[in-house]
């Protein structure tokens, strides 16, 4: 029960960073904290504990969007999925280089289901997702990536023992 009450307050606690960071910059300083926050969970206690954030982060984020209900629910439960799958081939645990590759992976995986389900629900400009939304939030996802897992594993080691 402990876990799941420290899982829903960082999700919370993440959805509002986003929140403040993509409303004080533009679009183009918006890192994936909640992409983050699942494959952490997922990397760092299990398929079970990464689908619970992933299903408690795509409720928030589309009870506050524009978009149509459930969308993000389904990218980031398929992104909790990815993640373990990818894991059993990419990941080593304690290596930096494959924990960027994996998230690198997984941000692709977003993007691309994204623009999957938003082409089937209407017009979507590939050209311009891609430079306007892909390429900086990728950039500043895997900037941030490494610090936000040292301190993500600093918060589990000390509310889960």
């Amino acid at each position: 029960m402990r876990r799941i009450i420290v899982i829903t307050a960082l999700t919370l606690l993440f959805f509002c960073i986003e929140f403040v960071i993509f409303n004080v910059f533009t679009s183009a300083f918006k890192p994936n904290l909640l992409i983050l926050l699942i494959v952490f969970f997922d990397l760092y206690l299990g398929i079970r504990y990464g689908l619970y954030t992933a299903i408690l982060a795509g409720i928030l984020t589309d009870s506050f969007s524009t978009n149509v209900f459930g969308l993000n629910i389904v990218v980031f439960i398929l992104c909790a999925y990815m993640t373990s799958i990818l894991r059993k081939y990419i990941y080593f645990r304690g290596s930096r280089m494959s924990r960027l590759l994996l998230v690198f992976l997984i941000i692709l995986i977003d993007f691309t289901a994204r623009l999957i389900l938003h082409a089937i629900a209407g017009h979507y400009d590939i050209a311009s997702a891609f430079t306007y939304a892909l390429l900086p939030a990728l950039f500043v996802t895997l900037l941030i990536t490494t610090y936000t897992f040292q301190q993500l594993r600093l918060c589990a080691s000390k509310l889960f023992v």
